[in-house]
């Protein structure tokens, strides 16, 4: 029996640069360190990372889609270490405008076609 689902839109795989930087600094391209998404959608990611996080952090990152990059702020729901090292995080996203959830949406549409 799978277990109840509590997303409100499911996740997609999805294989994509994340880049993060400070939540509070201005300049938004420096970079503290990256990762890779494993399923996303315009709600929010799971991702895998070299860094541990802790429940409830808040960060800014940008994620690329292809050509394009989306600017989001987010924060973690759950965190768990993997038997590799690295560290899987659910991301719930805070902040993130009208046209970037677009470029989610129109990325994992074209992906699923």
């Amino acid at each position: 029996m799978m277990p109840y689902d509590r997303r409100s839109a499911p996740r997609q795989d999805s294989g994509n640069l994340i880049v993060d930087s400070d939540p509070v600094a201005s300049d938004r391209f420096a970079c503290l360190g990256m990762g890779v998404t494993l399923d996303l959608n315009e709600h929010g990611v799971r991702m895998q990372y070299a860094k541990p996080f802790s429940m409830g952090e808040r960060w800014r990152f940008s994620i690329a889609l292809g050509e394009a990059v989306v600017d989001v702020v987010g924060r973690v729901v759950h965190v768990s270490q993997t038997l590799n090292g690295t560290y899987e995080a659910g991301v719930e996203f805070l902040e993130i405008s009208g046209s970037d959830i677009r470029k989610i949406r129109d990325h994992l549409s074209r992906k699923a076609s």
